[in-house]
């Protein structure tokens, strides 16, 4: 009997220890992710002028490739090369990464609430439409893929040029991804108050409201003026 209590004794003894080492690794690796995830943010806050620059550059980039398909577009009766070129995302994906890059060097530059909001909504957009462009760029790949240039003698030297485009695109539409994403996910501290894109969103809801709240308050005004020129002798 003493054994049998001894035994079970041992094995609570080790669950007991299993446990408390299984929690001990949960809290390790939770410190860890959080250690990390300090590391990135002090990171990126430190490097957000050189960020920006660099989605500046992969914009340019991308509006030079959107040139080099107009040239193809003008002299080459292939069009199924070009779907990207047709929705125009060589053009207006530039003018996002542009603009988001810009906002984010003017944000280092002069910290106000409106104009770090203003660049976290820039990011979000430039996020979005980037995750757009993975989409049509992956289309475009699969329509390249596909088409047969036995009947096209100008195919055979365009398609691996066009193929060689839209990777390229790809890549620097991933880095733009990455980019913008992580500095959507930054927290900012303006005159001891913590902006972040949970914030930012927050403030356009309700300055929207507000505005329209304003001009229901303007309506009865501008009927009482009204009222006035009607009772007023003519």
């Amino acid at each position: 009997m003493s054994n049998v209590v001894a035994t079970k004794g041992i094995v609570e003894g080790i669950s007991t220890n299993e446990i408390q080492n299984a929690q001990v690794g949960q809290a390790d690796a939770t410190d860890l992710t959080r250690r990390l995830h300090s590391k990135l943010h002090d990171f990126l806050k430190k490097n957000l002028q050189s960020l920006g620059v660099a989605q500046i550059m992969i914009g340019l980039k991308c509006f030079v490739f959107g040139i080099i398909e107009i040239f193809f577009y003008w002299h080459i009766d292939i069009r199924n090369l070009l779907f990207c070129f047709y929705t125009g995302y060589p053009f207006w994906a530039a003018t996002s990464f542009i603009m988001s890059g810009s906002l984010t060097i003017s944000s280092t530059e002069k910290q106000t609430k409106f104009l770090i909001g203003v660049s976290i909504g820039a990011n979000i957009i430039s996020t979005l439409l980037s995750s757009a462009g993975i989409i049509l760029l992956s289309v475009n790949l699969v329509d390249i893929f596909l088409l047969d240039c036995l009947e096209l003698p100008d195919c055979l030297l365009v398609k691996p040029l066009i193929f060689s485009i839209v990777i390229l695109q790809m890549i620097l539409t991933c880095v733009q991804i990455f980019i913008s994403f992580s500095l959507c996910g930054l927290t900012y501290t303006v005159d001891g108050n913590e902006v972040s894109w949970a914030s930012a969103l927050s403030c356009l809801i309700r300055s929207h409201s507000e505005d329209t709240y304003q001009d229901l308050l303007a309506q009865p005004e501008i009927y009482e003026d009204l009222a006035l020129q009607d009772i007023a002798p003519s």
